[in-house]
């Protein structure tokens, strides 16, 4: 896709040149981990069986680290699309669709530019939740391979995300239009999860819509890695077929995203 390098380093510099944006993306992750995390350490109060409930994770943050690494590529993708109805408002995406470029790179170069920032904020949040008391704790033979699937999966759940909203800003001209739907759909997209709360501690109904959550795949590849380093037989069972689940919705998705970007886009 001609023209897609340089669009995409144009988004990333428009993201690190604004002083705000970029420190409230960075921190917004530490307050995510540090406070929600803090608060609701059930391991506290309840000890072995809290830790039973947890799947054996030692504290609640190292239980939903993985999970909320997930929300925050969520919410920030949500917003990917929004640079593009920006770019329309100001003339910007027209200049762009009379230049000799392919329209796909348009659209695809805001994905990966998501992408980029959302990994810059899942390392902070790493950071923090090893730093702050009580914190992340990682299984001992945790290796390589594990820290690789992690980032595989976070890029693939970015760019899903990124990939759904773009394609609705590519249908929509209005900000508050958009605005509207990321408002509708995240807390629902969230909640109905297994990103903050395990499985046990759900109503059947809503565990049962959340097995089809891409949020709860992602949640539950990183979180198993996590927690137990090693995998058994019926662990890597389990993370295999979330992330196959992850991996063929996101391929759709792009494809998708790339043949209404070609076609579709408009000033």
């Amino acid at each position: 896709m001609s023209g897609l390098l340089p669009l995409t380093s144009r988004e990333i510099k428009k993201w690190y040149r604004n002083p705000t944006f970029f420190i409230v993306g960075l921190l917004q992750p530490f307050f995510w981990i540090a406070l929600f995390g803090s608060a609701f350490d059930i391991t506290r109060g309840f000890g072995a069986a809290g830790r039973l409930i947890l799947q054996g994770a030692p504290n609640y943050i190292t239980f939903i680290i993985g999970g909320v690494a997930t929300t925050t590529a969520l919410f920030t993708g949500m917003f990917s699309g929004m640079n593009i109805i920006w770019d329309r408002r100001l003339g910007t995406l027209g200049r762009f669709l009379s230049s000799p470029i392919h329209r796909s790179s348009i659209v695809f170069s805001k994905i990966i530019s998501a992408t980029i920032r959302i990994l810059v904020q899942i390392l902070i949040l790493f950071i923090a939740a090893l730093l702050i008391p009580n914190g992340l704790e990682i299984a001992s033979s945790f290796s390589i391979v594990d820290v690789i699937l992690i980032i595989v999966t976070v890029t693939l759940v970015s760019t899903l995300f990124s990939s759904i909203f773009s394609v609705i800003a590519i249908r929509v001209t209005r900000q508050e239009t958009i605005m509207g739907i990321v408002n509708l759909v995240n807390l629902p997209l969230m909640f109905a999860s297994f990103a903050l709360f395990p499985k046990q501690l759900m109503a059947p109904w809503l565990a049962d819509i959340a097995q089809y959550n891409p949020v709860s795949w992602s949640a539950t590849i990183m979180r198993t890695v996590i927690i137990n380093g090693s995998l058994n037989s019926s662990q890597v069972s389990t993370v295999l077929n979330n992330f196959l689940a992850l991996l063929v919705v996101t391929v759709i998705v792009i494809v998708i995203t790339y043949v209404l970007s070609e076609s579709e886009i408009r000033q």
